[in-house]
């Protein structure tokens, strides 16, 4: 599966930008036979996201990094774009839980100590995730300087006059 997520870091132009985006992901991301992230590879700009004829694969393209001093309506646009699909994602997830009717005490009181590996309780603990920020598949959005899913701190920071913020579009595979 791949999405595309909007990471946002503040550096001193696109180029820094970019490759402090690149580099922080793949030390995240570990060895080649050793995966410490939820994604086990990315396209730094956008991936198949990108509008560029034959920049799809092209981990070098960095025409989708958007900086807030250049061009602050299409850097809110993006994020609020990952918000509202990362809401999309949320509501998904509590309308398929709330579809199962599940009794959530019934499954807590029959747990014995081992996993039966079912998933009824799936949604459920894909919306506790999303509302305690674990950066996933899901977040859509990633504070590199705060290591947050939350736009709250980069928002307070541009709102105080940090204005060297940039958002570097990936295509992870997860």
């Amino acid at each position: 599966m791949h999405v595309l997520q909007r990471i946002a870091v503040q550096a001193d132009d696109t180029s820094h930008a970019f490759n402090s985006v690149k580099h922080y992901l793949e030390a995240q991301m570990g060895s080649e036979y050793s995966y410490s992230s939820w994604y086990d590879w990315f396209v730094t700009g956008g991936g198949r996201w990108n509008p560029n004829e034959g920049s799809q694969y092209n981990d070098d393209d960095q025409s989708m990094t958007i900086s807030y001093d250049d061009n602050p309506q299409a850097f809110l646009a993006a994020v609020n774009n990952a918000i509202d699909e990362r809401m999309s994602e949320f509501n998904s997830y509590r309308q398929s839980f709330n579809t199962k009717n599940v009794d959530i005490n019934s499954v807590l009181d029959s747990y014995n100590g081992q996993m039966d590996f079912g998933f009824q309780l799936y949604e459920l603990y894909k919306m506790i995730d999303m509302t305690q920020g674990k950066w996933d598949f899901n977040s859509y959005f990633y504070d590199m300087h705060h290591e947050t899913t939350n736009t709250k701190y980069m928002l307070e920071s541009i709102d105080t006059g940090n204005k060297n913020w940039y958002l570097v579009f990936v295509d992870f595979h997860f």
